[in-house]
């Protein structure tokens, strides 16, 4: 017997964020958590969340990107040769303006020692 099925779905690995996550970012950003005590708190969740996926028979396990804040953003701050810069305004698309993150070349670019190598390590 084949089995039709009327739709296809994919999922781009960027989940929505816990209110844990949240709560200890804010209190990162105001200097009332260590980094430390972030990354024990992104830990936490991102195993919640992979056991999650797991229990839902996903095939490919993500992190949620949960570490991150802009997807494209933080990959291209961890490189070497490269510096968070806010500029004064956002992009504007389709009548919406997106955050004044961006980025600022500052020496040769080199992907040694990127933080996502740790993130994919706790991952796997």
């Amino acid at each position: 017997m084949s089995l039709h099925i009327p739709f296809r779905y994919d999922y781009v690995g960027s989940f929505l964020r816990p209110t844990a996550l949240k709560e200890a970012r804010e209190a990162f950003k105001a200097g009332t958590l260590t980094a430390e005590e972030l990354r024990a708190v992104e830990n936490k969740e991102i195993e919640a969340l992979i056991a999650k996926q797991k229990a839902a028979g996903y095939h490919v396990i993500t992190d949620g990107e949960f570490r991150r804040a802009y997807w494209h953003l933080d990959f291209m701050w961890g490189f070497q040769g490269i510096e968070e810069n806010e500029l004064d305004h956002g992009y504007f698309f389709v009548g919406e303006e997106t955050a004044k993150g961006s980025i600022k070349l500052v020496g040769k670019i080199s992907g040694e020692n990127h933080p996502f190598i740790e993130h994919f390590k706790f991952v796997n």
